[in-house]
């Protein structure tokens, strides 16, 4: 799941650097970080999985 920002692109700061999103979009600052982004912090995690999961 992507956040995305009043213009509809997706936010990618949260995102590790050679992440497929990041790659195409850049750096999208979150516009508002207090919002709470509950897996934010796992993002390490998350990539991990991701990468492990069979396609």
């Amino acid at each position: 799941m992507l956040f995305v920002n009043e213009e509809g692109f997706p936010i990618t700061e949260h995102l590790p650097e050679d992440h497929e999103t990041r790659q195409n979009y850049g750096l999208i600052k979150d516009p508002d970080p207090t919002k709470g982004r509950p897996l934010r912090d796992k993002w390490q995690e998350r990539e991990q999985e991701r990468k492990d999961r069979a396609s």
